[in-house]
């Protein structure tokens, strides 16, 4: 009988399961699976036939794909003793020891007994008992490759450590940290869960779950684990400070603070490897408060300075770099975001320009494992690359002292994978941060930040800087997405009414910025708003209730989530005009906009991250959309809503002003770059200190 003919009763199916039995005891195993097969179809928790087929798959030496069908077996019909051993015997097959362990204690507690039960208990603690140094020895192996910073190498003995012992945690936690790393965000999590469920005491398992967890937008979950870290070990300063950052993300900035402030105060207690990484994270959140003014951010930024160089001030380096003015100079970059980053977006077009100079040579000090098709690119634009994640911060100073470097630059400042600590320690000549965060490290090490008058007008924030400032003419040039739609007509000439929009990260939009936002909605009550890339499994509830309080309803609002590039580009096709974040100004977001010939009303604040948006759009000389305040943040957006033909004028010459936009050009900001570079050496080589001082387009070297 085929298992499409049987039918559903008991007797038939038990028949067809005799006649599957006897067809495996003769070894006729394929058309033995077909009929268990058809039996499960017909009823899924048939003991027997579950018990056949694992059986069948042990037999055929694929014990994991029989663990199902045995553990279904066992379930339906606990009484039976062969349904225990079966189970038990796959479990040992796989190597699952621990959950043997486990299930044979459960058996025992069930009645399980017998001369082939003590018999498998004795062959399982002489497989516990061997097992115990193959793994100690495979562990010991993998945290050496980790120790040893060969990232490739550990994480496929990881993988391969996994499968070998699948019930010893280690593995998958080393595993699920690498992969997090790669941005295997889902191999990270399994991996990590894996970590959790075998090592429910261990603090850290939990936190590297709750992060990944975090990552995904899952909110809830991660910081179910982080706390859980935090019972476990309440001092763990790394569980209060994914905390923070799993509460930053969810905009609940009081939170985040108090939580950071008490992992950095455990981290400077413990003197933890990654404090200046966490106290990084506490500035980043920071700048993102309305309530913070200029003056206390310089301070805070000021006090992280203080905290780590001046152990260090004592030790800088005396370098004996060759004072030619002339020469070459060797110049070296630290970030941890070369690859498909915005940063490489913003550098490679100058990388590429510079690369071709005879009197630069340009090495980068890569901080991440994470490798892809723009990694592999920018490689060749570098005499040096080193990777240098994991490498410890004084190992790294002695390596670029040891290379010479003349000039070094940080791309990151306050943000992630930055190595602020390791300019603290002073290893090259001159040092000068650039792009990567809008605002002044607080190194006195740190000579020159890169901006341009646009972002930093000369003169105005120079107090909140402990760098001097270097203005270009702009910072960075653009390079639109290669498969980037045109630009449509204005959405509100057809639709009769204006949409605003945000593509901004959740973080950034903060009660005070709804506040402003709903304030120019009641203006324009038949106005809606488009909020993009944020997650839609809570964080949308979050910004709901945000603007009810401010009396605007959910129908005036929608929402998308995080989507690719060509996906997220198509999305202006919908919005009239973007608004702007406060005190945190989107940056490549406003770009992207403008290419998509959606301008941005921003308010030019006063700390340098509320002018990203005003000196992007005063670059390309759209000043009537930046304001001083909100108050003619809302007037200036009730203009516009009412001039609808000349924002669909704007909107129809945006990209062509953008490429027309001289100072924009690679070539002209690569060569600005290069002669501020020649002229911070040359005060260098005549013993003159830093000074601030600005490059225009006609004084770049070409």
């Amino acid at each position: 009988m085929s298992p499409e003919e049987a039918a559903p009763d008991a007797t038939t199916l038990d028949a067809a399961c005799g006649k599957a039995m006897d067809l495996q005891l003769a070894g006729r195993l394929a058309p033995a699976e077909q009929i268990y097969r058809g039996i499960l179809r017909a009823e899924p928790r048939h003991a027997v036939a579950n018990h056949c087929l694992g059986m069948l798959h042990v037999q055929m030496h694929r014990p994991a794909e029989g663990l199902p069908h045995l553990l279904a077996a066992l379930e339906s019909k606990p009484e039976i003793s062969d349904y225990w051993l079966g189970y038990l015997e796959a479990l040992l097959l796989v190597a699952r020891t621990e959950d043997a362990k486990n299930t044979l204690a459960l058996g025992r507690l069930h009645g399980l007994a017998g001369a082939a039960v003590d018999e498998f208990q004795n062959r399982l603690e002489a497989r516990l008992r061997a097992e115990v140094p193959l793994v100690r020895a495979e562990e010991g192996a993998l945290l050496a490759l980790v120790q040893r910073g060969d990232f490739a190498a550990a994480i496929a003995r990881a993988r391969a450590a996994t499968e070998r012992f699948p019930e010893h945690g280690l593995a998958w936690k080393i595993l699920g940290v690498l992969a997090s790393t790669e941005g295997r965000e889902e191999e990270a999590l399994a991996a990590l869960q894996a970590a959790a469920r075998l090592m429910p005491q261990d603090a850290e398992a939990h936190v590297n779950l709750g992060m990944t967890l975090a990552k995904s937008a899952r909110f809830a979950e991660a910081e179910l684990h982080l706390h859980r870290a935090l019972s476990i070990d309440p001092c763990s300063a790394a569980a209060h400070f994914r905390l923070g950052m799993t509460q930053e993300l969810q905009g609940r900035f009081d939170e985040a603070e108090a939580s950071l402030r008490r992992g950095l105060a455990l981290s400077t207690e413990r003197g933890a490897a990654d404090e200046g990484l966490s106290y990084s994270n506490l500035l980043f959140l920071i700048s993102h408060n309305p309530a913070v003014g200029a003056d206390e951010l310089f301070a805070e930024h000021c006090r992280f300075g203080e905290h780590f160089e001046r152990p260090l001030r004592g030790s800088w380096p005396r370098h004996r770099n060759d004072r030619d003015p002339q020469r070459p100079l060797k110049v070296g970059l630290v970030s941890g975001d070369l690859y498909n980053h915005a940063v490489s977006s913003f550098i490679e077009p100058i990388l590429a320009i510079l690369s071709r100079r005879e009197r630069v040579e340009l090495h980068a000090y890569y901080n991440n494992t994470r490798e892809d098709e723009v990694n592999r690119r920018l490689r060749g634009y570098f005499k040096g690359w080193r990777a240098v994640y994991g490498l410890p911060d004084l190992a790294l100073a002695n390596q670029i002292t040891e290379d010479r470097i003349d000039i070094l630059i940080d791309l990151s400042g306050h943000t992630g994978l930055n190595r602020l600590p390791v300019f603290a320690r002073k290893p090259a000549p001159l040092q000068a941060s650039w792009i990567g965060y809008p605002g002044t490290t607080g190194l006195r090490a740190m000579d020159y930040f890169l901006a341009d008058p646009h972002f930093l007008p000369p003169g105005r924030f120079d107090r909140h800087f402990t760098e001097k400032l270097v203005h270009l003419p702009a910072q960075t040039p653009f390079q639109p997405h290669a498969t980037a739609p045109p630009v449509n007509a204005l959405p509100a000439l057809a639709a009769g009414c204006i949409t605003f929009g945000s593509f901004n990260r959740m973080g950034k939009i903060n009660v005070a910025t709804v506040g402003w936002w709903s304030q120019l909605l009641r203006e324009v009550p038949e106005a809606r708003m488009l909020i993009a890339g944020i997650a839609l499994d809570g964080q949308e509830s979050t910004l709901i209730d945000r603007f009810a309080a401010h009396g605007i309803g959910r129908e005036r609002l929608t929402f998308y989530a995080r989507c690719g590039m060509d996906s997220y580009l198509a999305l202006y096709h919908q919005v009239d005009m973007c608004l702007d974040t406060t005190p945190y100004n989107g940056g490549t977001t406003t770009i992207h906009a403008l290419w998509m010939g959606v301008p941005t009303l921003t308010i030019a604040g006063s700390t340098p991250a509320a002018r990203s948006g005003a000196a992007i759009l005063g670059q390309m000389g759209l000043h009537e959309f930046i304001a001083e305040g909100g108050a003619e943040f809302v007037a200036k957006g009730r203009y516009w809503a009412d001039h609808l033909p000349a924002l669909a004028a704007v909107r129809a010459g945006l990209r062509s002003r953008w490429q027309q936009s001289p100072d924009r050009r690679a070539e002209v900001i690569a060569g600005a770059l290069e002669a501020a570079l020649r002229r911070m050496w040359v005060r260098w080589c005549a013993d003159l200190p830093a000074e601030s001082f600005q490059i225009t387009g006609s004084q770049s070297t070409n």
